[in-house]
């Protein structure tokens, strides 16, 4: 039999053990008792007890045993078997190509995604998997530059697909071959189309919606807008870029206040609501109601934010005209009322005071006390009329009669309409033909128009009004009603606001037409007066252009009937010095944004002998001052230009003109010119009081001037 005793710490005590046992059974006689028992069983005791000492050990050392298998480290492959490693497990497929560009080996990923063997390509050009791109310069040498470049890859079964491809120089003693590491970009390929799709798509929403959108940056900087943009501010994404946004929707006077707006919403919190004005280029104003959001990046930091602003303007101007309307409708009914109940009393003053003079001779020393009570009645009696006419309760009587006198009799009215802020001109012409209309009711279409007009400059301005005789060939179609060939009795009335808008232009004399600048059928309404100017076979003109103003002419036919006297003409309220000779030889340099404008300075300067040069914008003005090589006598400029005022290019030409003569010319109103620093007294408007004449004088005057102060 044959024991197999795996450990050897169990050998020698299980030998000790078996020795003893075997010793004391040959020594004792069968079937005896041993002699000596306590021998044998001292050494099974020991035998045992170094049984269980060998056992102890054993457990120790494979316990130790495990615990180095287990905290073994396994050894660390070679760099060699490492870089085999990655070539064989890549996604990318790995070519290795000598100078010529034949393939000498490829990995597992490049089988698979070109679908050839290595046996097949060996030896073959690169070309046949990846061609060289269609055209540029490193069409020849595409494969023997290393770097990154976007290729196409051909498969075995000919399909392309997108590819980057890579080119690295593999560095061997004898042997000079290039490393071509292949990724196919066909997934990124496919969203960057996605990406570029769903951008455009959302281009196309923004751009064809109504709403202004803005992109700015964290300064306020404009960074994109849409086409609505554009199309109302008059400016292009190419010009708005980089600028501020308060740069671009602000006039300058309201500039600074803009700012302070749009800074305070772009801290935010988002999202922010905001109604604020945004001009356009031609000086037009819009209430905008603004919305302010963020976009964050991936530290949800603010990235950019967006502003969308709708135009409210119509809406605003409904709820202004609403209450303006009928506030003037109850003035009206007011002023009526208590006119028709004063009237009767101004009735029996000025009739007893009548009565009284007739009873008194001329040496009575009440006589002039009573003459001065009778002159005060009908005074009044005038007032009220004037009220009544406001009211439209006076009595139609036509009569043969001057449009001097309706004006005259008009103007202690106008007065009041116009008030402190408006410079108020009346001019007459001493040589019209009569009309047969009614005085009160001639006054009233007068008081009805200069209102509207008044109504159109809430900050103040410059209100004229002037009577002239006309002789028209042709129908006019564009007079309310058509306007038919004849000799009239022209009344014109123009302001200096910022001119209706065309929308409010074509809808001006509808009733309850909710524009800013129209009013309802009652109180101060415009349907009202085309009526009653059709009723006397007159008709109506209104001529408007957003930033320069309007202006109503009112057409009354000439009567048949002998000529009436008309008072004697006032004097104007703006007289220019009339020189013997105004004519010169100067050069004028002409900076004025709006066409007509130029036209019309040109068609008074040359004819005089002077010689004009012209000029769009500040910066163009400029140009034209450094290129000219003569000599400029006067530089004539708006107030306010594109991107530049008109004392900030004063300023910059006289850096290299230092003799320029300066004449200030503009179309805006009194708070602007105010704004920049210039007196109005010293500066030409462009309206319909200027005659040739007068501002030919005005020039040779700034011309001659000894100074050349701003204002000069």
């Amino acid at each position: 039999m044959t024991v197999f005793l795996p450990m050897p710490f169990l050998r020698l005590p299980i030998a000790l053990l078996l020795a003893t046992s075997a010793t004391a059974s040959a020594e004792a006689p069968t079937g005896a008792i041993s002699a000596q028992p306590n021998n044998a069983l001292l050494l099974a005791i020991v035998g045992l007890l170094g049984l269980a000492a060998a056992g102890l050990g054993w457990v120790v050392w494979d316990t130790r045993r495990k615990l180095a298998q287990a905290n073994q480290q396994p050894a660390v492959p070679s760099r060699d078997v490492l870089s085999s490693a990655i070539v064989r497990d890549s996604s990318d497929s790995i070519f290795t190509i000598d100078p010529p560009g034949l393939v000498q080996s490829m990995n597992p990923a490049a089988i698979k995604q070109f679908g050839y063997t290595l046996d097949e390509l060996s030896g073959k050009n690169i070309s046949s998997l990846i061609p060289p791109p269609a055209r540029g310069r490193q069409r020849s040498n595409y494969m023997t530059n290393p770097g990154t470049r976007e290729l196409f890859g051909v498969r075995r079964d000919g399909t392309r697909f997108p590819v980057d491809v890579k080119l690295d120089e593999l560095n061997f003693s004898n042997w000079k071959l290039m490393g071509l590491t292949v990724r196919d970009i066909s997934v990124r390929r496919a969203a960057e189309k996605e990406l570029e799709h769903r951008l455009a798509t959302a281009d196309s929403i923004v751009n064809q919606t109504g709403a202004l959108v803005f992109v700015l940056s964290c300064d306020g900087k404009i960074e994109r807008m849409n086409r609505a943009c554009e199309a109302l501010l008059d400016f292009s994404g190419g010009e708005a870029k980089g600028q501020c946004l308060w740069e671009i929707v602000a006039l300058p006077v309201r500039m600074s206040a803009l700012r302070a707006q749009v800074e305070a919403y772009l801290r935010g919190p988002f999202p922010a609501r905001a109604e604020l004005t945004f001009a356009a280029r031609d000086g037009h104003e819009y209430t905008m109601s603004c919305v302010f959001t963020a976009t964050l990046n991936e530290l949800s930091s603010i990235e950019s934010v967006i502003v969308t602003a709708h135009d409210i303007s119509a809406q605003k101007a409904f709820e202004q005209t609403h209450l303006r309307t009928e506030r003037l409708a109850a003035v009206s009914r007011l002023a009526g009322g208590v006119a028709h109940d004063f009237n009767n009393l101004l009735t029996a003053i000025t009739g007893y005071s009548g009565l009284a003079l007739l009873s008194l001779d001329s040496e009575n020393p009440l006589r002039k006390d009573i003459e001065q009570i009778k002159q005060a009645g009908d005074r009044g009696a005038a007032l009220t009329r004037q009220l009544l006419a406001l009211s439209g309760r006076h009595p139609r009587q036509p009569r043969l009669m001057s449009l001097n006198e309706s004006l005259k009799s008009a103007e202690r009215i106008l007065r009041l309409l116009a008030g402190e802020p408006v410079q108020l001109q009346i001019y007459q012409d001493p040589e019209l033909p009569p009309i047969q209309t009614d005085l009160a009711q001639t006054e009233e279409v007068i008081l009805h128009l200069a209102a509207f007009l008044r109504e159109q400059m809430p900050q103040g301005g410059r209100l004229s009004l002037r009577t002239s005789t006309e002789l028209i060939d042709n129908t006019n179609p564009e007079a309310e009603p058509p306007l038919q060939p004849g000799s009239y009795a022209v009344l014109t009335l123009t302001d200096s606001s910022s001119g209706l808008s065309p929308d409010a232009l074509a809808h001006l004399f509808e009733p309850f037409f909710p524009a800013k600048e129209t009013t309802r059928a009652n109180g101060l309404g415009l349907a009202m007066v085309a009526g009653l100017i059709k009723h006397n076979g007159g008709s109506i003109i209104v001529i408007a252009t957003p930033g320069s103003g309007n202006t109503v002419k009112v057409y009354w036919p000439q009567a048949a009937q002998p000529e009436l006297v008309t008072p004697e003409r006032p004097k104007h309220l703006f007289v220019v010095p009339k020189k013997q000779d105004n004519t010169g030889s100067e050069t004028v340099l002409v900076a004025i944004e709006r066409d007509q404008d130029r036209a019309q300075i040109r068609a008074f300067l040359e004819p005089a002998g002077y010689t004009v040069l012209e000029a769009r914008s500040g910066l163009q003005a400029m140009e034209i001052s450094h290129k000219h090589y003569g000599d400029i006598g006067l530089l004539l400029t708006d107030v306010v230009l594109p991107r530049m005022s008109g004392p900030e290019l004063v300023l910059g030409v006289r850096v290299a003109r230092p003799g320029l003569r300066t004449l200030f010319v503009t179309r805006r109103s009194t708070a602007e010119v105010l704004a920049q620093g210039l007196a109005p007294t010293g500066v030409v408007h462009l309206d319909a009081d200027l005659q040739s004449e007068a501002f030919v004088a005005r020039v040779r005057e700034a011309l001659d001037a000894k100074s050349m102060s701003m204002g000069q």
